[in-house]
């Protein structure tokens, strides 16, 4: 073969690894326990597990979004089970990406001095709610997932919430992992009682991804003086 041919041949295969690592990504992992988890990619949140060990994709419908279009879609097997209305950290979940669709629920914030909980409310079903998310493991940063005033770095780390019933039991657990040092930088994973669809569950996920953007957003970035950078961005100085 000559050498020009030989060049290009590898030049096109070369391209194919690339490509094919790119489509298909590592699969990240998550608690065994967890009935639902998902992380964070470029453009969009995986769904790592839906019910009956399916997984999906939260993803804009589009490049442009207007006229009242979705924020995302879940597709989960070539089908689309939900579409998702963000507006800052609430999320509303239609069955389908028109806003006259049929309800499915509604993922609704609120703070205690700046740290969030989520109150999960199916359209038919009794609703339920998160205690704020606590650092698991000791850390540089507060022991809340909050929007305190604090660096990047500080947001690092793993932080879960017990859901609760309207009657306070404890009915399930909600976690996130934020780091720039794992197969994903922010790893969503959750145990939901049944009564939670996977859409529902889905939009927990996004709800919790949009809060971190905002605290994200709003942080000292110690690589550069201010705010605005993900963490998932940061050049690594050490763990």
């Amino acid at each position: 073969m000559a050498p020009r041919a030989a060049r290009r041949l590898l030049g096109a295969l070369l391209f194919i690894v690339v490509t094919g690592c790119t489509l298909h990504p590592q699969p990240v992992s998550v608690d065994a326990g967890a009935t639902f988890a998902a992380h964070r990619e470029h453009g969009g949140i995986a769904i790592d597990r839906l019910e009956h060990g399916r997984s999906g994709r939260l993803e804009p419908p589009s490049f442009f979004r207007w006229g009242g279009k979705p924020t995302f879609l879940l597709e989960s097997e070539g089908q689309t089970l939900a579409a998702l209305w963000l507006a800052g950290s609430d999320v509303t979940v239609r069955s389908a990406p028109t806003e006259t669709a049929p309800a499915i629920g509604r993922v609704r914030p609120d703070w205690d001095d700046g740290a969030i909980r989520l109150s999960l409310e199916p359209h038919d079903g009794e609703p339920l709610r998160t205690d704020v998310l606590g650092r698991t493991q000791p850390g540089e940063g507060l022991s809340t997932l909050t929007r305190a005033d604090q660096t990047t770095l500080d947001v690092r780390g793993v932080y879960e919430a017990t859901v609760r019933d309207r009657r306070g039991v404890a009915v399930g657990w909600l976690r996130t992992r934020i780091s720039p040092y794992q197969a994903a930088p922010r790893i969503y994973e959750a145990v939901l009682p049944a009564a939670v669809s996977p859409p529902l569950a889905a939009a927990t996920a996004a709800a919790l991804d949009a809060e971190i953007d905002w605290i994200e957003s709003h942080s000292v970035n110690v690589y550069r003086g201010n705010g605005g950078d993900s963490l998932g961005h940061s050049i690594p100085i050490g763990r």
